[in-house]
């Protein structure tokens, strides 16, 4: 499991051979022996239907053995190795078994025994099944244009998180272990999605108890992801597995690898993270979180908080300036505090051969699997109290979580008291408002093609679009529809808390980061704007007052959507006019892409997709490359620029239904 697959895109690890530095022995007792007949019926006599995977000197096949359990099992060929001219202890058969052996940690990968075979050059190695794949595939097949698999950005920041657990405990142990080929080929996930350390081949230890160095003479490790400094000088230490570590940080943020084959570059290798990202120039971080991989739907200051710490990891002048493994863990860790996974949703793992498991939802594989786990949401408007502006974004959205009823072939998601208690908490301070929140307050139910409904459950009163609603009478819910809570039923309808119905932005539906248009978009359902036309409005832009902007033209200041025909903002289609209205602050030209943002009308809504690089807003909520959203009336849709770390919002448009009864524009509000 644990072996090494050569890829098309990565460069193999380079070894240079200068002495043999571990001789076989003692294997016996320090871990089980499996015999080669009892593995050889564990793989069903190493069949092409158990194979996992295969590299140059060997394969994985995954095996049964006769007490149930499902293992991974990694042959080795050593001659093959040898008639490479590499020798036998190169494969790293005797350190690996040590190394695992030794060392026991939830984050490094199990092994369970190993094994011969008398008669042919073979060794194998036998390890826990890890049925997730590994990190450098999850973020290929992320990245694919057909039938994409979802990394989502928790999922990464939890795999991370994992594997410096791992990393540390070697690092922190007696004597210190050095693994000398972390990349994210080596970090395997199981199939709830926790990631491990593997392929140990290349590890060792320090020879003296207090040693915080080794100096070797076969300098190994993948290109991209190994130390310069170690390259360079054949001393491994705990900072330059930190810098092959930072490269796996940057690559899980940007889907870039550390290296590629490039016949155009020296060597036949190219580096994409160090010819793109230049980290240890000025200016990284926000190279780094420009090109952020979209498909991962990063929550805002995520980014930029986890590109800081992989920047660091891989400063390449001074490796003392590095943190330590358990600074990362703990700055890792912080980050999952910070930004917590969102209760409810299903993490589903692929499995080998590239096929997605099928979500609990769809036990049966009725097709409904392609859909988002999530599709809706519900907005933080206004609460009692509170700002709503100075909570973190994950705060203000409240996911909602179904469950399928078969019978009905509805998702339904509960909302109330008892729940969501930490939203509410958070949201309501005071106890007795909180109390005034039935503990099941309403269910949102929906069909996969959308028709979506509210029916209130609890006896406190709920409103939909400031009408209180009957009590078990579901009514049709549209995005945008704004739910409240009352203080009461009677008397002035004053609601302290209000809530407004959105597409969920953590897994859209339509989301392809390499492709101009989405491929599918769901149906909300009708939002009844059929009868009118769209058009976007300038609100805002940087350096100039309300006044100046209102005496521009609106030939200047508005873009209509025609129905049949898309309409592409940029620097291409509108450059009179974005230059016009930016002749205060000319350098935000640079941030606007020379086609930026797409929008078209399907079903008599309005369309927006992300076809940039550069950063897009809606709401304030970021709209990733490739993928869309659909804009109500009033909804505003912002550019951004880079100040340092941060986006800066520099122009706005507010999406307009206009009334073609009207003799001019006019807004539907």
């Amino acid at each position: 499991m644990a072996l090494s697959v050569p890829r098309q895109a990565m460069p193999p690890r380079v070894i240079m051979p200068m002495r043999a530095e571990r001789p076989t022995d003692g294997l016996r007792r320090i871990a089980l022996q499996y015999d080669h007949k009892d593995l050889s019926e564990a793989t069903l006599n190493w069949s092409k239907s158990r194979q996992l995977g295969s590299g140059s000197y060997g394969a994985v096949f995954k095996g049964e053995m006769k007490d149930g359990t499902q293992v991974a099992i990694k042959m080795i060929d050593l001659g093959a190795l040898k008639s490479s001219g590499q020798t036998e202890d190169m494969a790293g058969f005797d350190q690996e078994v040590a190394t695992l052996s030794k060392f026991r940690h939830p984050n490094l990968v199990t092994l369970i025994g190993w094994g011969k075979h008398y008669d042919l050059p073979h060794r194998y190695l036998v390890y826990e099944l890890m049925t997730g794949g590994d990190i450098y595939d999850r973020l290929m097949k992320s990245r694919k244009r057909q039938n994409p698999v979802a990394f989502h950005w928790y999922e990464r920041l939890s795999a991370l998180s994992d594997a410096a657990s791992g990393l540390s405990h070697m690092h922190n142990s007696n004597p210190e272990a050095f693994h000398r080929d972390i990349k994210s080929a080596n970090i395997l996930l199981d199939r709830h999605g926790t990631a491990k350390m593997a392929d140990f081949g290349l590890s060792i230890t320090s020879k003296a108890g207090d040693a915080k160095s080794c100096k070797v003479d076969t300098i190994s490790g993948t290109p991209g992801y190994a130390c310069p400094i170690y390259a360079r000088t054949g001393q491994v230490t705990e900072f330059s597995e930190v810098y092959s570590f930072g490269m796996v940080i940057l690559e899980v943020l940007t889907a870039i690898p550390p290296a590629m084959a490039d016949n155009t570059k020296p060597g036949g290798i190219g580096y994409p993270i160090e010819d793109r990202i230049k980290p240890g120039l000025d200016g990284a971080l926000g190279r780094c979180v420009q090109l952020l991989d979209p498909t991962a739907s990063w929550p805002p200051g995520l980014p930029e908080e986890l590109g800081s710490l992989g920047i660091r990891c891989v400063n390449a002048i001074d490796e003392t300036k590095r943190p330590r493994f358990v600074e990362v863990v703990r700055a890792l860790r912080a980050m999952q505090d910070k930004y917590p996974t969102p209760s409810g949703g299903p993490v589903v793992m692929p499995g080998y051969g590239g096929y997605a498991a099928i979500p609990e939802g769809d036990p049966q594989g009725s097709g409904l699997s392609g859909l988002p786990s999530v599709p809706y949401m519900l907005e933080l408007i206004r609460a009692d109290d509170i700002e709503v502006e100075r909570l973190p974004p994950h705060k203000r959205r409240l996911h909602l979580f179904p469950s399928l009823d078969k019978a009905s072939g509805r998702y339904t998601a509960p909302v109330g008291r008892q729940h969501q208690p930490d939203l509410f908490e958070s949201w309501l301070s005071n106890e007795e408002l909180r109390s005034c929140i039935s503990r099941l307050a309403f269910e949102v139910s929906w069909i996969p093609s959308g028709d979506a409904k509210i029916t209130a459950r609890g006896n406190n009163p709920v409103t939909l679009n400031d009408q209180i609603l009957t009590r078990n009478q579901p009514m049709s819910l549209s995005i945008g529809s704004e739910i409240g809570f009352p203080y009461s039923q009677t008397g002035e309808l004053a609601l302290f808390l209000q809530l407004r119905f959105a597409p969920a932005t953590m897994d859209s539906a339509c989301r392809n980061a390499a492709a101009v248009a989405p491929t599918a978009v769901l149906d909300f359902g009708e939002d009844n704007f059929s009868n009118g036309t769209w058009a976007l409005r300038c609100t805002f832009v940087e350096g100039l007052n309300d006044e100046e902007l209102s005496d521009l033209p609106s030939s200047v200041t508005e873009f209509k959507v025609e129905r049949d025909a898309p309409l592409v903002i940029g620097r291409q289609h509108q450059a009179k006019e974005l230059e016009r209205l930016l002749s205060k602050a000319s350098s935000c030209m640079s941030f606007i892409s020379r086609a930026h943002v797409q929008l078209e009308v399907q079903s008599g809504a309005l369309l927006a997709t992300n076809i940039s690089n550069n950063p897009v807003y809606v709401d304030k909520k970021p709209l990733s490359r490739g993928e869309s959203r659909r804009l109500c009336p009033n909804q505003v849709i912002s550019f951004a620029r880079l100040d340092g770390s941060t986006h800066v919002l520099f122009i706005s448009f507010e999406a307009i239904l206009v009334d073609r009864s009207a003799a001019k524009t006019k807004a539907v509000r």
